[in-house]
């Protein structure tokens, strides 16, 4: 492979992963993430959920409100989480993470990104009727947080200190987005 080609391939990365310091520190600071990311319970973090909705909706609302989206309607929703996502850009670090490693030695892998165009273009809204393994995942070491794109126009943030909830929302509401709890 020539140089060039090389330092192309390099441009087209979005990530570069953190130095062995900063993952031992976010290690520790995010314990748990194979439990979040496996939707299992743990004690270490606090649920809080942003929608386009107000509340949670019942089986009735969710047939009505997710079922036969227009286009439209739903480029319309997924403009609030793209607003929410640069809310989130200018004012607090965003961190993607992923597993490295084989089955239970896996560990997180933490990665920064290489401009605010590749943070961006990650956090726009996967397409519908994807599998979760297309979903964004991101820490945000500032909110002590962790966010998860998740279905049904509704993304999911896990608190190690829920001190941050308000920020989070005021945020949020700003996007034309609610907070849900559980």
């Amino acid at each position: 492979m020539t140089l060039n080609k090389l330092m192309n391939k390099e441009d087209m990365r979005k990530f570069l992963a953190l130095d062995k310091k900063d993952q031992t520190y976010l290690r520790e600071k995010f314990p748990d993430l194979d439990k979040l990311c496996a939707v299992e319970e743990t004690d270490a973090y606090t649920y809080m959920a942003v929608s386009v909705f107000d509340r949670w909706l019942g089986a009735e609302d969710s047939i009505k409100y997710l079922s036969d989206v227009s286009e439209e309607e739903q480029q319309s929703r997924d403009s609030k989480f793209v607003k929410f996502a640069k809310q989130l850009i200018e004012n607090t670090e965003v961190l993607n993470f992923t597993f490295k490693g084989r089955w239970s030695s896996a560990k997180p892998q933490f990665r920064k990104f290489r401009s605010d165009t590749a943070k961006a273009s990650y956090l726009m809204c996967a397409q519908h009727n994807v599998d979760s393994s297309h979903f964004y995942k991101l820490v945000l070491p500032e909110l002590e947080a962790v966010y998860f794109e998740s279905w049904d126009d509704t993304n999911v943030f896990y608190l190690r200190n829920p001190t941050h909830a308000d920020k989070i929302e005021k945020w949020a509401n700003e996007c034309g987005l609610y907070r849900l709890n559980r």
